[in-house]
């Protein structure tokens, strides 16, 4: 008897449940799945308030970033060839 590695047991036996999957048809499971804008607009805006406070953070680090860039970049330079003290 020929011995497999683990990992070929584990890809032979999901191919196995794959196939033994039950049959759906695609038309009932595009209806299920199928929304008017509305249920749509108010499942989107649920999960937007769902997730709130990762997005805030999200924008707080943009914020950070964007204004380290804009002084390091920008205001900066502008400000040193202001004063002439540009390095020449």
């Amino acid at each position: 008897m020929q011995s497999w590695p683990s990992s070929c047991n584990r890809v032979l036996f999901e191919a196995s449940a794959l196939s033994e999957a039950p049959e759906t048809d695609p038309k009932e499971d595009a209806a299920q799945t199928r929304q008017n804008p509305i249920q749509r607009l108010r499942s989107s805006i649920d999960w937007l308030n769902k997730n709130k406070k990762r997005f805030f953070w999200w924008w707080v680090g943009y914020q950070a970033i964007k204004g380290m860039l804009t002084l390091s970049l920008i205001w900066i330079p502008l400000a040193l060839l202001w004063l002439g003290l540009s390095g020449d």
